[in-house]
């Protein structure tokens, strides 16, 4: 009986190879087409890596008032180990302490001066709106856009101690003018007093000087919102503004700090050549936050606080290129976070972040009763009688 041949053997011997070696070219193929677009993807992204910083390194400078400054560094160092790039920049936040009115007088000069000065900076962070409204009026095409506040703190009055415990809750900013004039501690219970031998310090970062100014003009004026130039011009707000200025003691070198050490080491308050000056609470913070005999104590004054508020004013100019602005927003956006935040309220300025712990001096109270800002016309007006550096 004989046998057929299917064919299956043949077939099978002559396909394995062929498999095979398709398997074998498809397998190659894969892999050239693998590595070739793995090296496509490592040049693109090496290229995407050199084109984020095609304009290379550059630098924001930023000014700010001394006792800010060395909080917002510690935000800058922050944020540029982020390794931030802003319109093709990679950039690097600079901030520097500076004194106001130093820096008024270099922004409002025919140029700035980068010897005196340091480099122009993008953003100038002074201590209180009465050098905006000082540059407002003087220089206003140097301003890009109305200044908003970064921090703030209230402006209290340090006093003597058994003073102010005869006098918190007595003394308004309407009251200040008044107590200049002799026998005027007669209604506080120290007939033998005299008067509340106010200091009025005017040199640098003596913004509560002005800042109080505004406060007892708001008071003799009634004023609720904005002080307007037309009500500081009124004979009584102008008289009661300048009597703060008609004998104010100036101990030591005439500063804030000298004036609350004064207060403090004076052996008899009676006989004290200086008994009350007005000063910011962050100050007053710094300044005796390790003291616990509480040698002064801070008394807030009735009526609107004024408010010593930090604003961000951000230059225009030829000197500041558009990307130095839009890093200097991404900046402040940073800064405004919770956890840059908790690096200025820990120093004693208020913001959006935890106070520190009342100490002797300072409670941190509650500020219900913001004075707002004067219109600048009318601060700059106030400026001249008080602290004429904010006035040029």
């Amino acid at each position: 009986m004989s046998k057929h041949g299917t064919g299956v053997e043949n077939r099978q011997f002559v396909s394995r190879p062929l498999v095979a070696g398709a398997l074998i070219v498809i397998l190659i193929a894969a892999v050239i087409t693998a590595w070739v677009g793995l090296g496509d993807r490592i040049e693109e992204s090496a290229t995407d890596s050199a084109d984020q910083c095609v304009e290379g390194n550059a630098a924001v400078p930023i000014v700010a008032d001394p006792a800010l400054a060395p909080g917002l560094q510690k935000i800058a160092q922050s944020y540029n180990a982020t390794s931030p790039i802003v319109r093709d920049h990679c950039i690097k936040v600079e901030v520097r302490p500076a004194d106001a009115r130093a820096t008024l007088e270099g922004l409002t000069a025919d140029r700035w001066d980068p010897a005196a000065f340091g480099p122009f900076p993008g953003a100038w962070i002074p201590e209180s709106s009465v050098w905006a409204a000082a540059l407002q009026t003087g220089k206003p095409a140097a301003l890009q856009g109305p200044p908003e506040s970064l921090v703030s703190s209230p402006v209290r009055l340090a006093v003597e101690k058994e003073l102010a415990e005869a006098a918190d809750g007595r003394i308004g900013w309407g009251d200040l003018p008044e107590l200049t004039r002799a026998s005027s501690l007669e209604a506080y219970g120290q007939p033998t007093w005299g008067s509340l031998r106010m200091a009025m310090p005017n040199g640098p970062q003596s913004d509560a000087t002005a800042l109080a100014a505004q406060g007892v003009a708001a008071a003799i004026a009634d004023e609720k919102g904005s002080l307007t130039e037309e009500q500081v011009g009124e004979s009584s707000v102008t008289q009661a503004v300048e009597q703060l200025l008609s004998a104010p003691p100036k101990p030591g070198d005439g500063s804030i700090s000298a004036a609350i050490k004064a207060i403090g080491e004076a052996d008899d308050p009676s006989d004290a050549e200086v008994r009350a000056v007005p000063v910011t609470e962050q100050r007053l913070y710094t300044l005796t936050k390790d003291d616990e005999s509480a040698p002064v104590t801070a008394v807030a004054p009735e009526g609107s606080t004024p408010v010593a508020d930090y604003p961000v004013i951000k230059l225009a100019g030829a000197q500041v290129p558009a990307f130095l602005g839009d890093a200097i927003s991404e900046f402040l956006t940073f800064a405004r976070k919770p956890p840059q935040m908790k690096v200025l309220t820990e120093m004693g300025f208020r913001g959006g972040g935890p106070l520190p712990q009342k100490t002797a001096t300072v409670a941190f109270g509650e500020v219900t009763d913001p004075l707002p800002a004067p219109e600048p016309a009318a601060a700059l007006r106030i400026s001249e009688i008080v602290l004429p550096a904010a006035a040029p």
